[in-house]
C-alpha cells in the first residue's frame, strides 16, 4: 500500500514538473519567432559578451577573463566584474547549435522552465498541495515584470536570478519548519543569487535577515551553527569571483565603482512608479504592474482566508507583507534616493517588482488553490481561466517586427571609434574600463596596436602580438623607460624580460596616465614577453572554490553514509 502511494505521489510530480515545463514552452513560442529582435535594449551586450567569452575560452582563457578582441584589440574584461554564471551557461548549448543567439534564446527557455520548477518545489514543500504548486508556478512564469525581463528588456541575469529566489527561500523556511535539514537550499540559492545577479542577492540578503528577526524566538544555538557554516560555504564556492572584484576595486579606479556611475539620484527618481502603473501599464513596451491574476487570487485568499490550515497562515502573513513592501519601493513615496548608496546600485526602483512578482505569487497561487479545493465541481473554470490568463500574456507581448539579428555582424568585435555613442555593443557603456582609459576614450579609439615609449628613449623591433600574449625585442639606451603596451590595465598581466646572456627579468606591470599596461625598463637589450595569468588572488579564488565544493561534497557524503 505505501509502496502504491509513493507511486502516486511521484506521477502526480512528474505530471506538475510537465506541466510546467509545457507552460514555458508555450510561453517561448514568441522568442524563437525569425520577427523576434533579441538583440534590443540588453540583449546586444549579452550576445556580444558571449561570443567575447566562447574566443577567450578557444584563446586558452579558461574563465573568459579577458576579451582579447574587444575595445580595438586592447581588451576588455566583463567576467571579472558582473556576475559570470550567465556568461558560461548558455555556451553550453553550443553542443546543439553554432548560433550565439539560439544558445541565448534556449538559456532563456530554461530560466523560464527552471523558474517555474524550482518555485513549484517550494511551494510544494510548505503546503503539501499539488495544486498550489503549479499554480504559482504558473503566476510566477506569467507575471508581467517577469515576461517583461524576457521579450522587452532581454535582461538575462534578471531572468536567470529568478531561478534561486524560490531556492534560498526554501533553504530560509528549513531553517525554522525542517530543523534535520541541512541548508543546502540556503547555500545553492545564495551562490546562484551572487552569480547571476549580485543587486539582487544584496536585497534577498535584506529580506532573509528580516525573515530571521520574525521568527527570531525559534533561533537555536545549531540554527546560528546552520547560518555560520552556510555564509562560510557560500562565501568559499563564490569567492573566484568576488575575490577579484575586490582585488580590482582596490587595485585602481575603475568606471563602475565610481559614485554614480552605476545610479543616479535623478534616475531612481525617475524610474518610480505611480499607482496607476500597479494596475496598467503606461510605459512604452514596459510591464510594471502587478497583473490582475495575482490581484485575482489574493482576494480570494482574503474570501478564504478561513480554509487555511494555521500552519500555513504565518508564511503566507510573511510573503504578503514582503510582496506589499516590495510594491511600496517601486512607488514615488518611497524615498529611494536617500538610501545607502550600496542600495541605490539597484538602478531602477521598478526592479523591486521582481521581488512583488515572487512573493505575490505565491499568496494568490494558493487563494486559487483555496478556491478550488472548497469548490471541487468548479476547478476548470480556474483552469480555463489561467489558460485564457497565459493566452491573453502571449498576446499582449510588445514583439519588435525588425529585420531579424545578424549575429555573423558581431564575430568579429565593433570598433570602437570616434562615431561611438554612449553605449557600444560589446563594452556596454564602458562601465569596466579604468577611469583613466574611460576619461581618454579618444586616445582608445586612434592608439596604434603596437608598444608605444611613453618616456625615454628605446628601439621596440621584432613585435609579435596574438590575443593576450605578446613578445618585442627592446633597446633601451636611456634609464627608466617606460613602455605603454597595447593592453587595457587589468590586474593579472605579467611580463619578463629575457637578457641578452640569457637571463630572466620579470617586470612590474603598472598603469599608465591612459589606463594602460605600462613597464619600466632601464638600459637594457633583451625581448620581453607579456601574457595574462592572472593574479595570484585569483588563483587563489579558484583554490577557495574548490575547497567550498568540496565542503559541500563532503557534508552530502557525510549525510548519506
Amino acid at each position: 500500500m505505501k509502496k502504491f502511494i509513493k507511486e502516486q505521489l511521484n506521477n502526480k510530480k512528474r505530471l506538475s514538473y510537465m506541466i510546467i515545463i509545457a507552460i514555458a514552452i508555450f510561453l517561448c513560442i514568441p522568442l524563437f519567432s525569425k520577427y523576434m529582435d533579441i538583440a534590443r535594449d540588453d540583449g546586444i551586450q549579452h550576445i556580444c559578451r558571449l561570443i567575447g567569452t566562447f574566443n577567450s575560452i578557444k584563446q586558452g582563457d579558461t574563465f573568459g577573463i579577458i576579451m582579447s578582441d574587444f575595445c580595438n584589440g586592447f581588451g576588455y574584461s566583463w567576467n571579472l566584474f558582473y556576475s559570470p554564471l550567465t556568461a558560461y551557461i548558455p555556451l553550453l548549448f553550443r553542443l546543439f547549435t553554432s548560433s550565439f543567439v539560439l544558445c541565448l534564446k534556449l538559456f532563456m527557455l530554461f530560466t523560464i522552465a527552471l523558474s517555474g520548477i524550482c518555485m513549484f518545489q517550494f511551494v510544494y514543500k510548505m503546503f503539501r498541495s499539488y495544486k498550489a504548486g503549479v499554480i504559482v508556478a504558473v503566476l510566477y512564469m506569467c507575471a508581467p515584470y517577469h515576461l517583461t525581463d524576457l521579450y522587452n528588456r532581454i535582461a538575462i541575469a534578471e531572468l536567470a536570478s529568478f531561478i534561486f529566489l524560490p531556492i534560498v527561500f526554501s533553504g530560509m523556511y528549513d531553517l525554522f519548519h525542517r530543523k534535520n535539514k541541512k541548508p543546502y537550499s540556503i547555500i545553492i540559492g545564495a551562490v546562484g543569487l551572487i552569480l547571476t545577479h549580485n543587486i539582487i542577492a544584496v536585497y534577498t540578503a535584506i529580506f532573509c535577515f528580516v525573515y530571521l528577526l520574525i521568527h527570531y524566538k525559534k533561533i537555536t544555538t545549531g540554527t546560528i551553527k546552520k547560518i555560520v557554516i552556510s555564509v562560510i560555504l557560500i562565501l568559499l564556492c563564490t569567492s573566484f569571483y568576488w575575490i577579484p572584484l575586490l582585488e580590482h576595486m582596490l587595485a585602481t579606479n575603475y568606471e563602475v565603482f565610481l559614485p554614480q556611475r552605476m545610479y543616479k539620484d535623478n534616475t531612481l527618481i525617475s524610474s518610480k512608479l505611480g499607482i496607476s502603473d500597479l494596475f496598467v501599464t503606461k510605459h512604452f513596451e514596459m510591464n510594471f504592474h502587478i497583473g490582475f491574476v495575482i490581484l485575482f487570487g489574493i482576494l480570494l485568499l482574503v474570501c478564504y482566508r478561513k480554509k487555511i490550515p494555521n500552519r500555513y497562515k504565518e508564511p503566507l502573513r510573511i510573503f504578503s507583507i514582503f510582496g506589499i513592501v516590495s510594491v511600496i519601493m517601486t512607488l514615488k513615496i518611497f524615498p529611494f534616493e536617500y538610501l545607502p548608496n550600496s542600495l541605490k546600485m539597484i538602478q531602477f526602483t521598478w526592479r523591486m517588482m521582481e521581488f512583488a512578482s515572487f512573493f505575490l505569487s505565491i499568496v494568490a497561487g494558493v487563494g486559487f488553490a483555496c478556491f478550488m479545493n472548497s469548490n471541487p465541481k468548479k476547478e476548470i473554470y480556474i483552469v480555463i481561466f489561467l489558460i485564457v490568463y497565459m493566452c491573453i500574456s502571449l498576446i499582449c507581448i510588445k514583439q519588435s517586427v525588425e529585420i531579424p539579428f545578424n549575429e555573423e555582424n558581431y564575430l568579429t568585435p565593433v570598433a570602437v571609434t570616434s562615431s561611438t555613442g554612449r553605449v557600444h555593443a560589446g563594452c556596454a557603456s564602458f562601465e569596466y574600463l579604468p577611469q583613466k582609459a574611460f576619461q581618454n576614450r579618444r586616445y582608445v579609439e586612434q592608439r596604434t596596436d603596437e608598444v608605444i615609449v611613453l618616456d625615454g628613449n628605446a628601439t621596440i623591433s621584432e613585435m609579435n602580438k596574438k590575443n593576450t600574449n605578446l613578445t618585442f625585442k627592446v633597446e633601451s639606451i636611456q634609464k627608466d623607460t617606460k613602455l605603454e603596451l597595447p593592453y587595457i590595465f587589468y590586474l593579472g598581466y605579467s611580463a619578463k624580460l629575457e637578457k641578452e646572456d640569457g637571463t630572466i627579468q620579470h617586470l612590474e606591470i603598472e598603469e599608465s596616465e591612459n589606463g594602460f599596461c605600462m613597464v619600466t625598463v632601464s638600459n637594457i637589450n633583451g625581448i620581453i614577453y607579456v601574457s595574462y595569468t592572472g593574479t595570484i588572488w585569483i588563483k587563489l579564488s579558484y583554490v577557495l572554490t574548490i575547497i567550498g565544493l568540496c565542503g559541500i561534497l563532503w557534508s552530502n557524503l557525510k549525510k548519506i553514509t
